[in-house]
């Protein structure tokens, strides 16, 4: 499994969760998708997603696709998009929840 790890600031949390519920669905469209994870604080404006990729192949020929998936998400909001990394995942623990 591979993942990307993308950080956010913006200023309005519900907006932020709002504008990635909006693009959830085109995200669980895209070849080798797993899973993903959106997180916030809404102390600092931080933000945080994680999607998880089957395999590596999988998470380089989404990098387009997410690219403009994560504009389209922090437009309503205005947050700015500060980093996005690529991660292999050699080890997991404990069950994947799905909300």
């Amino acid at each position: 499994m591979h993942a990307r790890v993308s950080t956010y600031h913006g200023s309005d949390a519900d907006q932020a969760i709002e504008g990635f519920k909006s693009v959830t669905d085109a995200l669980e469209q895209i070849d080798g998708f797993s899973h993903a994870y959106f997180m916030v604080d809404r102390n600092s404006g931080k933000a945080l997603s994680i999607t998880i990729w089957d395999n590596e192949d999988a998470l380089n020929a989404s990098v387009s696709k997410a690219d403009a998936l994560r504009k389209q998400a922090t437009q309503p909001s205005g947050a700015t998009i500060d980093s996005v990394d690529h991660y292999e995942i050699p080890l997991t623990v404990g069950a994947v929840i799905r909300a």
